[in-house]
């Protein structure tokens, strides 16, 4: 294709995980055409497997992807661009209403947009964190710990976000012992958050609360334990750990739009069709949703595919 061609669609749909991939499955099904713009950039690519899709559970993710985008591009209305996109303009009053330009220097045309750009983890400043995010640190207990069940004892680590919400640390405790004999909350030195937790957990015999500064995480050689460093040279071995860090949204374009977002970062979306702020912009999966997982963001696709879908007849 020329540069100086402009590829069009009815939906410029950016981010070609699962949110981007249901939206264009949804779309398609409505004789709608669209183009989807694959970084190749996702957050679960640190995750070793699908979790919480029946059917794909325990699948690398990368299969998913390219046995969605198989059975999509065979449908003759979708279309990917193996790019990120850099900028996005609203062209108002024509019947293209939105311009994006990829990485690769073209331009692209769509009437509507969706947005499944995800997000990326801010991670504590803790040495060794990062070692362990995803293969000893788990974020969501639903995802996560029961490859690890019966476990002695896991921890968890009480900073940054989860240190403004302490009784959902509480909640995050109980869905760990189920999967650990014993629950250790790790406060890192923070003496306020310390005395607030043990008044929220003096009746909970399985709990117990680690006040010292963490000097370090070490990534053990066995399945998801991980090795606590503790101030004064002491360490914990846990079988695994949880955390939950802030997030960020990838890139530019929420920026760029304009788009309201939430307390948490995310882009403020309407419900059940997820709608931004911005008429004729959509956003779908972890940009748009505290619920970061695969099966989450399938729904939110099929939604912004729905919402888009009947948007579209009365524009065309």
């Amino acid at each position: 294709m020329s540069p100086s061609s402009t590829p069009t669609a009815d939906v410029l749909i950016v981010g070609g995980g699962y949110a981007g991939l249901a939206a264009a499955s949804t779309l398609y099904r409505a004789t709608h055409s669209t183009i989807v713009f694959d970084s190749g950039l996702f957050r679960d690519d640190k995750a070793p497997h699908v979790r919480l899709l029946p059917g794909w559970d325990g699948t690398e993710s990368s299969k998913y992807r390219q046995a969605a985008r198989a059975e999509l591009e065979n449908t003759g209305l979708c279309s990917f661009v193996n790019a990120q996109v850099t900028t996005i303009a609203q062209q108002q009053g024509q019947d293209y209403e939105w311009r994006v330009t990829g990485s690769d220097g073209q331009e692209y045309q769509g009437r509507k947009v969706v947005l499944a750009t995800g997000t990326d983890e801010i991670y504590p400043d803790i040495p060794g964190y990062k070692d362990c995010w995803v293969t000893g640190i788990f974020p969501c207990m639903f995802q996560f710990g029961y490859e690890e069940r019966g476990c002695a004892s896991a921890g968890i680590l009480v900073v940054d976000k989860l240190a403004s919400v302490l009784p959902q640390v509480v909640k995050l405790a109980g869905d760990t012992r189920k999967f650990a004999r014993q629950v250790v909350l790790y406060t890192n030195g923070d003496e306020k958050v310390t005395a607030q937790l043990q008044e929220l957990t003096k009746e909970v015999d399985y709990l117990s609360i680690e006040a010292r500064n963490i000097r370090r995480l070490r990534k053990g050689p066995k399945r998801a334990e991980v090795t606590v460093e503790l101030e004064g040279g002491d360490e914990r071995k846990e079988g695994f750990l949880v955390h939950q860090p802030w997030t960020q949204l990838r890139g530019t374009l929420p920026a760029q739009l304009g788009v309201e977002t939430t307390p948490m970062g995310d882009i403020r979306v309407e419900h059940p069709f997820p709608a931004t702020s911005v008429p004729g912009v959509y956003a779908a999966g972890d940009c748009a949703s505290p619920f970061k997982n695969a099966s989450m963001a399938i729904a939110a696709g099929v939604c912004a595919g729905n919402g888009v879908a009947r948007e579209l007849p009365a524009s065309i």
